[in-house]
């Protein structure tokens, strides 16, 4: 058996080992309710409307219910193995939330959960799991060292095998669009990246990838548009069906989310000046539109390799974004490890450490629960999803997160900076 392939199989199994046992409940649960209603013919994105109304309507306030907000795509590759996992006669719904919809995070008082939560817990991480050992065999025909690392990493393994979250699934998508550009195939390229748009932040990388087709003749470029387009024939659908819910859902809901998780303009959650505050996000948004023109034009005067390109607008969502949670950094892992080893698990860590501070007792709460008690259990929600990152907040202060933001904001552009300088000089 080659070495790319044990490395793999390797990967796979440190996923399983704590996939059945760990999870992030509510995007778990999110993802359970998905395919459990797309089964039935629902709209999901009706269903996730109605409830942001319900939310809206009882407070008088615009917020969102925190439901499936991405594109088709996810529910399309859940659903077989959700499939699966009925077939073996799973619960339909191990995770079950009830109670009157609240204004917090916390949706539902109660939460219930069977025993076939550890199954399904397991099946429906499985597309991330295999995108995972297919991104470490990737990465081991090129280099077994960087495979290794990436195999081995507890971000990695956390965010994929434990938390349930789908950015292996956009760093596979970009990683093979990027494949088969290089083996001339345009069409399936397109149709790879396509579904690196499950979540819309790898929208910044389609210039890098028009400007690289650029030079390669009209006709690729035509054919990677083509496959593009059929990537999101899904997504049409969905939008026609019901745009209103589709755009309340999928767009607005990102647009106007409040600054959270690992980016300095959290601090502005404190700021009671909304003078300060609107001022402040002003001079963000003319940044940001600057730095990432910036990356546009030194790609496109540069000749910057197709990989670099791409790293470096992922990158750049991560230092200049409003939102940018835990798991978001799996998505150009693969590729900067290519890139820059040393920076890669520097950020590695930063993100490890937030997540880990952030996450609470919902990563262990079946398992801690489950040795208690193998019945159908009864919970309150604000066991579950109490999180440490709160009470951080309100323990050691308000500063010590928004500390850790703006390391990883200083660290990030540093790293950007160097990706940009290697390529110059050669």
């Amino acid at each position: 058996m080659e070495k790319a392939l044990r490395v793999a199989l390797l990967a796979a199994l440190l996923r399983l080992l704590v996939a059945p046992f760990l999870g992030h409940l509510w995007d778990i649960k999110t993802m359970q309710e998905t395919v459990y209603y797309t089964l039935k013919g629902e709209n999901v994105y009706t269903l996730v409307y109605t409830l942001s109304r319900r939310v809206s309507e009882s407070t008088g306030q615009p917020l969102f219910y925190e439901g499936y907000a991405y594109l088709p795509h996810l529910a399309l590759i859940l659903t077989p193995f959700y499939i699966v996992y009925i077939a073996l006669g799973g619960d339909p719904q191990p995770i079950r939330a009830s109670g009157v919809i609240a204004t917090g995070l916390v949706y539902e008082p109660q939460l219930y959960m069977s025993k076939d939560v550890f199954l399904f817990m397991t099946l429906i991480k499985m597309p991330m799991i295999i995108a995972d050992s297919l991104i470490v065999y990737i990465l081991g025909k090129r280099d077994l060292r960087v495979a290794v690392v990436y195999a081995l990493s507890p971000y990695a393994i956390l965010i994929t095998g434990a938390w349930g979250m789908f950015e292996s699934l956009i760093a596979l998508s970009l990683l093979l669009s990027m494949m088969l550009i290089e083996r001339s195939r345009y069409v399936l390229s397109g149709i790879a990246y396509g579904f690196s748009l499950i979540k819309l932040y790898p929208i910044l990388v389609l210039p890098v990838f028009i400007l690289n087709l650029r030079g390669k003749g009209f006709r690729a470029l035509a054919s990677f548009t083509i496959g593009l387009i059929i990537s999101q024939i899904p997504t049409l659908l969905f939008l026609l069906l019901d745009p209103q819910s589709f755009v309340n859902t999928v767009l607005l809901f990102h647009i106007l989310r409040q600054p959270s998780g690992l980016t300095p303009l959290r601090m502005l959650n404190l700021a009671e000046n909304l003078t300060l505050t609107s001022i402040v996000s002003l001079l963000h948004t003319a940044i940001s539109i600057a730095a990432y023109t910036t990356i546009i034009v030194y790609v496109f005067k540069g000749g910057v390799s197709l990989v670099r390109g791409v790293t470096l607008a992922i990158l750049y969502f991560l230092a200049f974004s409003k939102v940018v949670h835990e798991q978001y950094y799996l998505s150009v892992y693969p590729l900067l490890l290519q890139l820059r080893m040393r920076e890669a698990r520097l950020i590695e860590t930063l993100f490890l450490a937030y997540t880990l501070i952030n996450v609470g007792l919902f990563l262990t709460s079946p398992t801690l629960l489950f040795l208690i008690d193998y019945r159908l259990l009864q919970i309150h929600t604000s066991i579950v999803y109490g999180d440490l990152g709160y009470i951080s907040i309100n323990v050691v202060g308000p500063l010590v997160t928004s500390l850790i933001s703006i390391i990883t904001f200083l660290v990030i552009v540093k790293t950007m900076l160097n990706i940009a300088t290697t390529a110059q000089q050669r």
